[in-house]
């Protein structure tokens, strides 16, 4: 559960109380769910917004309670949620009367029952629970998992800004007026107005603050502050925004009331804004960094480390020329905000301009691990082809969370499912049985002993894949009905295309491009371990199918030369053939299974993402040892990069390895890399030439991490000393000093270049 970086939180669960009483009341008074949803809105905001701090020229710290309403995990929960180990805990452990300790008992048994996530969980349809019954997968031995959220939803910030509150209500207005004669149901309309009224009085909630602040400011700079601050709020409750910093605060208490966790492509939304207030003299350049820099630490302050997208640059933006003077200050707020948000994301192409190219090498060279780069020449094409979209849909492409793609307040494609490739190997080598929770998790087949060729053996593993992979289709259906017959998410609807036009919230039929996509783990050990049983069991012979089942579930023990033989076995990573096309055939496969679904379970596509965070670690502490020579319940290989240790070749061989899987038939890949400080800034500039001649030869993404391997080791030993020290785990960045020492460990592994 995100801390949320306030200065003074809330002491006590009084608007967990008075949430849960609102709440109760709407259900008693009304059945439809707009109206449910609006009066729990008018209970949590302003309700749950915190202080304007010392350093904030943008209003709009937040507290999300422990009970209440949110959209995924990074918002307090999906729907109406509540945590319940910290209820639990305020119960046990904090100061109270005994009035107040009976309204924590309350909270607790009343949510028990009410919440989405245990609605959505209890009734799952038997045919699915059946096969992902779990999704307790930090603790549990499970092959794939459901996961309840709805993540990622990109709203259009740029029409937010273009007409603004006023222009958003005259729209709900007009679909009001027309909406019997369109048979259209009023009572969302009506409710939208209601959640619009409640965005304005958190402005005038913060309009007042600032008077406040401005009035006993210390300093004739920070009155100004201030004061200006004061004006915006005021301004953006009467007209769309006129300048940038009604801009940035308007789309950030609208986000705060989505409750939103990705802030879309900040340079086309403001751009504009920022380049009419430059050219006439109404904001200096540090004034306009100061604000991003505001909006960058706001951002930083939900907490949630797997999200926070703020994206510049790329094809399909209608101001290219004011996007492109603004990513300047975005870079440069990138360079000088050293927090692990936002995830600061450049698309680029071959017409990116080179002074924001250089200045995203800055950055970089300094350890930010951002920009996160995307490269749009590789991509757009690629995303036509995996989605079924024309180009101009497809420049419309946002990376989300971890590094799924969805198009910009259009499509919405939540990954509300992982599977673990390796561990499904697991199963296929024992014949469906787990040797690690002893018990069948897929169905009985022939164990790898019991198998006459290579081929049959892999006809048998794509057979468990398959199993789970419809399964989890059949949930990413069932999630969106569940959730969207229960929560309109108002705020999220009203600036998603046609969702106002149709009438009806994101997930009930208002989305125009409803999909999925499915979280994959563990595919390059696969490959690896393939790879070995493939040479050394079917095609060399120098260890039998028995043995080498034997040796895995010794974990080794005993097994020593075996292992060498398999750990010496041809490695992804290396450009070599033999193995690099067994992954390509997987990851082909994989895609192609997972696409198939879409029509079957009525979604617009369904696709599958290798876009590993910490799961490489947490996932495989329930994995026994694998063919590839990695031992029981040791880090899998981080998405689409080598194992750990085993890219012995050299950076081109690497680079050549990570080419070949396509991206045309996915929804996300993540490419890691780590450079050492010396080699990135090396003067011939030599990786950073072999890093666009990656790109140039079909390279779609990269997420680099320029850190010394000694500065690891020794924050390993000492961490008192590097607590600003930032790492790229996967789709997150992460301070090193924080992360769970398995995982520290897993990143000190990998290959420095």
């Amino acid at each position: 559960m995100n801390n949320w970086k306030v200065k003074n939180p809330r002491p006590d669960l009084s608007f967990e109380i008075a949430f849960t009483a609102a709440y109760r009341k709407a259900t008693r008074k009304f059945t439809h769910p707009a109206q449910i949803e609006l009066a729990c809105l008018q209970a949590q905001y302003p309700a749950v917004l915190m202080p304007i701090e010392d350093n904030d020229v943008l209003a709009g710290r937040i507290q999300f309670g422990l009970v209440g309403y949110g959209i995924q995990g990074q918002t307090g929960g999906t729907g109406y949620y509540i945590d319940e180990p910290r209820v639990t805990l305020a119960l046990e452990r904090q100061d109270g009367n005994a009035k107040y300790r009976e309204d924590l008992h309350d909270l607790l048994t009343f949510w028990k029952s009410h919440n989405t996530y245990g609605r959505v969980f209890r009734n799952t349809p038997k045919e699915i629970a059946e096969i992902i019954p779990e999704d307790k997968w930090e603790t549990h031995a499970v092959a794939a998992s459901p996961i309840i959220r709805m993540a990622g939803a990109y709203i259009d910030f740029d029409k937010l800004v273009r007409i603004g509150i006023c222009g958003l209500e005259d729209e709900v207005r007009e679909a009001l007026g027309t909406a019997a004669e369109r048979g259209k149901d009023p009572v969302i309309y009506e409710c939208m107005l209601g959640a619009l009224q409640v965005l304005r009085s958190c402005c005038a909630f913060y309009q007042k603050e600032a008077e406040e602040k401005a009035g006993t400011a210390a300093t004739p700079e920070r009155r100004k502050e201030m004061q200006d601050l004061a004006r915006a709020l005021k301004g953006i409750q009467e007209h769309a925004p006129e300048s940038m910093l009604e801009g940035l605060q308007l789309c950030w208490l609208y986000g705060l009331m989505c409750p939103l966790v990705e802030f879309g492509r900040m340079d086309v939304y403001i751009g504009d804004l920022y380049v009419h207030d430059i050219d006439n003299g109404i904001i200096t350049e540090q004034e306009a960094l100061k604000m991003v820099q505001s909006y960058f630490y706001l951002i930083d302050s939900l907490d949630d480390e797997t999200d926070g997208r703020v994206i510049v640059g790329g094809y399909g933006r209608r101001n290219p020329e004011n996007a492109d003077r603004f990513c300047l200050v975005a870079c440069e707020a990138c360079r000088t905000v050293k927090e692990i948000l936002p995830q600061f994301t450049l698309r680029f192409n071959k017409d990116t301009p080179k002074d924001v190219w250089d200045a995203a090498m800055r950055c970089i060279g300094e350890g930010r691990t951002y920009p996160l780069l995307y490269n749009d020449d590789v991509l757009v094409p690629s995303v036509m082809n995996a989605f079924g979209v024309d180009r101009e849909r497809a420049e419309t492409y946002m990376p989300l969370g971890c590094g799924e793609i969805e198009f910009d307040h259009y499509s919405f494609g939540s990954p509300n499912g992982s599977l673990g490739t390796l561990k499904v190997l697991e199963l296929a080598i024992h014949g469906g049985y787990d040797p690690v929770s002893d018990t069948y998790l897929s169905f009985k087949s022939k164990r790898l002993d019991e198998c006459s060729s290579y081929d049959e053996f892999v006809d048998i593993y794509k057979k468990h894949l398959d199993r789970f992979i419809e399964t989890q289709a059949k949930y990413e259906r069932y999630i969106y009905d569940s959730i969207g017959s229960m929560h309109p998410f108002m705020m999220v609807t009203m600036l998603y295309d046609g969702c106002i036009e149709r009438g009806k919230g994101i997930f009930n039929g208002g989305c125009a491009y409803l999909a999925g996509t499915l979280e994959l783990y563990g595919n390059v050990n696969v490959a690896n371990s393939l790879a070995a049983i493939k040479k050394l069991v079917f095609e060399e012979k120098r260890m039998s199918a028995k043995t080498m089942i034997d040796a895995l579930d010794a974990n080794f023990f005993g097994y020593e030369k075996e292992r060498r033989m398999m750990m010496d076995a041809p490695k992804y990573g290396n450009d070599l053939p033999y193995v690099d096309s067994i992954l390509v055939d997987l990851h082909d496969y994989l895609c192609q299974k997972v696409r198939e679904q879409a029509p079957k379970v009525g979604l617009k596509s369904y696709l599958c993402v290798n876009i590993n965070n910490a799961q490489n670690t947490t996932l495989a502490r329930w994995v026994g040892a694998s063919p590839d020579g990695r031992k029981a319940g040791t880090p899998m290989a981080n998405a689409n990069n080598p194992s750990s240790g085993t890219d012995k070749n050299g950076l081109t061989a690497m680079l050549n390895s990570i080419v070949k899987p396509s991206h045309a038939n996915m929804a996300g890949m993540v490419q890691n890399m780590r450079f050492t400080k010396e080699t990135w800034n090396d003067a011939d500039g030599k990786v950073q030439y072999l890093l666009l001649d990656y790109f140039n030869r079909g390279g779609a993404q990269s997420m680099i991490t320029v850190v010394g391997k000694d500065d690891l080791y020794n924050a390993m030993q000492h961490p008192e000393d590097y607590k600003d020290l930032i790492v790229r785990i996967g789709g997150l960045s992460a301070r090193f000093v924080e992360l769970k020492k398995d995982v520290q460990q897993e990143i000190y592994d990998r290959t420095s270049y």
